[in-house]
């Protein structure tokens, strides 16, 4: 996985790439060889794309024995060209504009064309992309041309950057052998008159910059995790005080010690709990203490469920954002399970509970099924802030930050949390901007 926030510039070819030229250039050279009685076809010149214009004349001098001086072919070439982009429109390729518009916000951006300046100018300025570029590279700012990595690594160096946070756009096997060999990721675009060059040295191949770019505005995935009791249900204050009548009974805690202590570990099954408040306590003391708490709980904390406020819709909400939500618990399932069909609630995936061992092995499971995803987890206590996700919403209600408990929960949750809510109608919006915030990614 390559993150685009890796990539800090792009630098783009110019003809074949961002403007509709090539039809252009090769009747240039056409144009040039007439002045020593050579007529070569649009197809004659087919193995010459992408090769800067210096190759191209020493393989044509090669080729059809020509004597003349070194640059010669260059020069008339040139003239050529100007004289057709003084008179001719030249055509941007589809969506060349919406791909430079999207880039310039995020990204410097440069050009490394194997054109000669006065050409790159003409066609940046009569195309109106010239603004577009911190830097614009031309043939005569390198001894080699492509192939050569010369172009690439100096557009790099006027960049202000390293090659391995660069990407190329490039529509030619040339092109994309200079970037490559300079270091830089390519994007390879093939075009009608390079379709048939070996592209196999670059990153990714693409028909079109719009599929290119599609590519990369993919969305970061997302799975939500809820927390249950305190969280989704407002569960924490009769389990608190049946916590502290179980443990006073077993343990002889003072039930303000013990609802001191229950506090601290909640996030845990009950069982795991009392593992931590009395680690050198025997085990069969905290089974029958915890065997007390379940059965108590179903009559006195879960017969009368009631919903944490925006609960139901917060959940609907993100639901038609199609975002699976998984909630983990340290209570049975089944009980949760009843909740969710006598609530009657959508989008809920699945339930992770006590069976399924503590929280933490819930992350990892998630990990596991929904690879290349984000985990956004939003919980009530601070054991569930300590958990290994990428965002970690702390819960604390409106009417417990009138409380000190509330408030010293609170200012403990600003230290661990990354935000801090009062109730749950304001996730859905934080999910959004989250997602904006991640930009984009693509996978190499």
């Amino acid at each position: 996985m390559l993150k685009l926030t890796q990539i800090k510039g792009i630098i783009f070819d110019l003809d074949g790439v961002l403007i509709d030229t090539e039809f252009y250039q090769s009747k240039a050279w056409m144009d040039a060889l007439k002045n020593y009685s050579l007529s070569l076809s649009e197809r004659d010149l087919l193995s010459y794309k992408g090769k800067s214009a210096e190759v191209i004349e020493n393989e044509l001098k090669k080729k059809y024995r020509l004597n003349i001086k070194k640059g010669e072919l260059v020069k008339k070439r040139n003239e050529c060209i100007l004289k057709i982009y003084k008179k001719e429109k030249i055509k941007l390729m589809p969506y060349a504009k919406e791909t430079l518009a999207f880039f310039s916000r995020h990204k410097k951006m440069a050009l490394a064309s194997t054109g000669c300046k006065d050409e790159v100018l003409l066609k940046l300025k009569k195309t109106g992309l010239y603004h577009y570029f911190s830097a614009i590279l031309s043939r005569d700012d390198v001894k080699r041309g492509k192939p050569f990595p010369d172009i690439y690594s100096l557009a790099v160096k006027k960049l202000k950057l390293k090659p391995k946070n660069c990407l190329a756009f490039e529509d030619t096997q040339y092109g994309v052998e200079s970037a490559k060999s300079a270091g830089l990721f390519c994007f390879a675009i093939p075009n009608e008159y390079s379709l048939k060059q070996d592209f196999s040295k670059a990153d990714k191949i693409f028909k079109s910059l719009k599929e290119a770019v599609d590519f990369l505005i993919k969305p970061k995935k997302i799975v939500m995790m809820w927390d249950w009791d305190g969280t989704l249900v407002d569960t924490m204050p009769p389990h608190t005080k049946l916590a502290s009548e179980v443990i006073n009974k077993h343990f002889g805690l003072s039930k303000e010690k013990a609802k001191q202590e229950y506090l601290k570990t909640t996030g845990f099954p009950f069982d795991v709990q009392l593992k931590i408040i009395f680690p050198k306590s025997d085990e069969k003391k905290r089974n029958l203490c915890a065997e007390e708490y379940h059965k108590r709980k179903l009559k006195e904390v879960y017969k009368n469920l009631k919903n944490i406020p925006y609960a139901k819709n917060t959940i609907r909400r993100l639901y038609k954002l199609e975002i699976p939500q998984i909630i983990t618990s340290g209570t049975d399932e089944n009980i949760v399970y009843k909740w969710i069909k006598k609530e009657k609630i959508e989008g809920i995936t699945k339930v992770m509970g006590r069976e399924k061992g503590v929280k933490l092995d819930h992350v990892k499971k998630i990990k596991k099924e929904f690879k290349n995803y984000s985990i956004i987890l939003v919980g009530d206590s601070l054991n569930d802030m300590k958990l290994p996700v990428d965002l970690k919403i702390g819960l604390v209600l409106r009417r417990d930050l009138k409380t000190k408990e509330g408030l010293k929960k609170y200012k403990e949750f600003r230290k661990k949390a990354n935000m801090v809510i009062e109730d749950l109608k304001t996730v859905p919006l934080i999910v959004k901007k989250w997602i904006s915030k991640q930009k984009l990614y693509y996978e190499l």
